[in-house]
């Protein structure tokens, strides 16, 4: 998503600096390869093998102060009907 110069400005607001503007416009996603880069192997197996029983999590990149998420909410879907929304009896 192409991000216009009025999105740029409210996220400048809360605090995103300007290098942040390309990856919030790639929508935050990035493959698997890159993510287990930027982590190491156990971290980003870590939080693979944690999402896909929690529905999500994250881990940090070392000291920078990102974080990668990951989300296997996609996992918890059933013949089309989210779970997630599946009232209690």
């Amino acid at each position: 998503m192409r991000l216009t110069d009025s999105d740029k400005e409210c996220l400048k607001a809360w605090g995103y600096p300007e290098q942040d503007m390309k990856q919030i416009e790639e929508e935050g996603r990035i493959s698997a390869e890159k993510a287990s880069k930027l982590l190491g192997r156990e971290a980003y197996l870590s939080g693979l093998s944690r999402s896909a029983f929690h529905w999500s999590a994250s881990r940090d990149i070392g000291d920078s102060g990102n974080t990668v998420s990951f989300d296997s909410s996609s996992l918890f879907q059933e013949s089309g009907i989210d779970l997630r929304r599946k009232e209690l009896l």
